[in-house]
């Protein structure tokens, strides 16, 4: 914009005055006529008034289609798959609409245009992190969690530039993210490569580590409600949800549903008549025998004897050997 209004404010408009000028200067001594001096001074000044005001707006004006002249991306909302001109806003349609689906999504700061790329393969997911980073008030140094912050989510929008398919992986969905990050350039994307840390699993005992790491007030969610407008909006989302979508878990207990067991650790029932029962998990141990999670856990490598469905039991958390 600046190159554009330089050079025509001072090749164009400097141009104009120095015709005016010189119309001034020299025409009296040519034709031997004089003018009024009085409306020649009111002249340049509506002139250099009117250059400067007027002017100035039809600069602003060119600056921008200049932008888009130059095949710099736009961010008309029609462009997009689905498209939220005000994030705070549209938070209920947002969990209603990226329920369950995959893609990449794009948050645009409506005050200075800068924008950032992101992929997910359970968007509504990855918008309550977001939400959740941006009415926190811990330190971070994500770049877009803070900009959300400072700025406030009415004033971003979102778009959703490309969903995956329902078969597509992570590197599916790196892949578009790729692709979009090389053509918006967004400023709040630090890493440029979308591949960077995505689709690396965390072995069994990393994962047992950091929920001791961030277990109750180490939690960054720990003490924090969500507002009743928050729970509304969620619980209506997952009853549209379901009303067009079946869940493959309905049913499953124990060790058959994929809650119970992932990540967690076994625990060994041992009967006082030497049965022995393994389970992946607490709570596939509470579902068979039908009893409390905290009654396991609380007598759990205690060697004391708990009465289970009628009959004497141990509880530990490695197997015993065999004599």
């Amino acid at each position: 914009m600046y190159k554009w209004a330089h050079f025509h404010y001072v090749l164009s408009m400097g141009a104009v005055f120095a015709l005016f000028a010189g119309w001034y200067f020299w025409i009296p001594k040519i034709l031997g006529l004089d003018y009024n001096r009085l409306l020649s001074k009111v002249h340049f000044w509506i002139l250099f008034i009117g250059v400067n005001t007027t002017g100035r707006k039809c600069f602003d004006f060119k600056g921008k289609r200049l932008i888009n002249d130059q095949n710099k991306p736009s961010f008309n909302g029609d462009d997009f798959e689905i498209f939220f001109f005000d994030v705070q806003a549209s938070k209920r349609d947002i969990y209603k609409e990226l329920k369950g689906r995959k893609g990449v999504y794009m948050f645009i700061n409506k005050i200075n245009n800068c924008c950032y790329v992101g992929s997910s393969v359970n968007l509504s997911k990855r918008m309550a992190t977001h939400f959740f980073h941006a009415r926190s008030n811990q330190a971070t140094n994500i770049v877009v969690s803070r900009a959300l912050r400072k700025y406030g989510l009415e004033n971003f929008s979102l778009a959703i530039l490309e969903f995956c398919s329902a078969e597509g992986g992570v590197t599916d969905c790196s892949e578009f993210e790729q692709k979009w990050i090389d053509y918006y350039q967004p400023i709040y994307n630090v890493l440029k490569d979308a591949r960077s840390s995505r689709g690396f699993n965390h072995s069994i005992e990393t994962i047992s580590r950091l929920k001791l790491m961030f277990s109750k007030e180490k939690h960054p969610k720990y003490g924090t409600t969500n507002s009743t407008e928050t729970r509304q909006a969620i619980s209506n989302s997952l009853k549209e949800f379901y009303k067009t979508n079946s869940n493959p878990y309905k049913g499953l207990k124990g060790a058959l549903s994929p809650q119970y067991g992932i990540g967690g650790k076994s625990v060994f029932f041992y009967s006082e008549s030497g049965k022995e029962l393994i389970f992946p998990s607490i709570n596939a141990a509470k579902q068979h025998f039908k009893c409390r999670w905290q009654l396991i856990k609380k007598n759990l490598d205690t060697n004391n004897w708990i009465i289970l469905q009628g009959e004497n039991w141990k509880i530990e958390s490695t197997p015993r050997q065999n004599k």
